[in-house]
């Protein structure tokens, strides 16, 4: 049965738009087509480089209790077409989505085979690892993958994200198998290309984008180093997660947050007081 991937971090501007592309083209060049669900109503530009081209549909997770079920369409796509789902999420949607599967709207499709899994893109600063240990807590038991970017933590003094050098980082990882990959810098002036010329990572190394040789050079060697990273997750190889067991088809329920410091290293001993 499929697999809806959502593409998730809560903090803005951390590369969720670029994981959901990669994703999405990762998929195709296994020979599958994702249906893409742009659920960022703000800056959809995954939505836009795909329209048009493959089956995209515009799901959003509110936390309005009188508009809970404007991501339902979600649920029905992925089983009509038994398809898997690339989820591009806006920044600060996680309690909706608590909010949304809290409330049951999940259980039956759950029940029916459909698979979740979240793709938490962090900048490595600790709001961003601390929201990636929420969600750990508050969806137990769906499969987590960290993906640290490195346009970001690569500039930092002390990386949160960095599981060696953050020990309750690291035990949590360790205790809910989290998969950590990385998402390769990417040029910042050949992302805004794509952008604003609504391309997808295929069409951007193709010699018809426009693009220079050395900008689409660029793109296909991160590209290539993320995917294989990708061909190494189970969620994507055999559809299960990083344990070998299939996810709980459970709703998670709400657990009390905690913002301690602590629960995402002491930053003194790094020399960051």
């Amino acid at each position: 049965m499929p697999w809806i991937h959502n593409s998730c971090g809560e903090k803005g501007g951390v590369g969720k738009s670029i994981v959901s592309l990669a994703l999405a083209e990762y998929f195709l060049r296994l020979g599958k087509a994702p249906l893409i669900c742009e659920a960022d109503r703000s800056n959809g530009d995954v939505g836009r480089a795909f329209e048009g081209k493959q089956r995209v549909i515009y799901p959003y997770f509110t936390e309005d209790s009188d508009q809970i079920d404007k991501a339902d369409t979600l649920l029905d796509e992925v089983l009509a077409s038994n398809t898997d789902a690339v989820v591009n999420s806006p920044a600060q949607s996680h309690r909706a989505l608590v909010q949304w599967l809290s409330q049951g709207s999940a259980d039956l499709a759950i029940e029916e085979g459909i698979k979740l899994c979240f793709w938490f893109v962090t900048s490595g600063e600790y709001d961003s690892v601390t929201l990636f240990l929420e969600s750990l807590q508050e969806f137990d038991g769906i499969p987590h993958i960290l993906i640290r970017n490195r346009h970001f933590t690569d500039r930092l003094t002390y990386d949160y994200s960095d599981p060696d050098v953050n020990e309750s980082l690291g035990t949590a990882l360790q205790a809910y198998k989290v998969p950590v990959i990385y998402l390769p810098r990417f040029g910042t002036a050949d992302l805004d290309f794509l952008k604003a010329h609504s391309l997808t990572f295929g069409e951007a190394i193709s010699r018809e984008s426009g693009l220079t040789i050395a900008a689409r050079s660029r793109v296909k060697r991160a590209l290539t180093t993320f995917f294989s990273q990708l061909d190494a997750l189970e969620v994507l190889t055999n559809g299960t997660s990083d344990s070998g067991a299939e996810p709980a088809p459970k709703t998670p329920q709400r657990k009390k947050r905690s913002r301690a410091k602590k629960s995402v290293g002491d930053s003194s001993k790094n020399g960051d007081s």
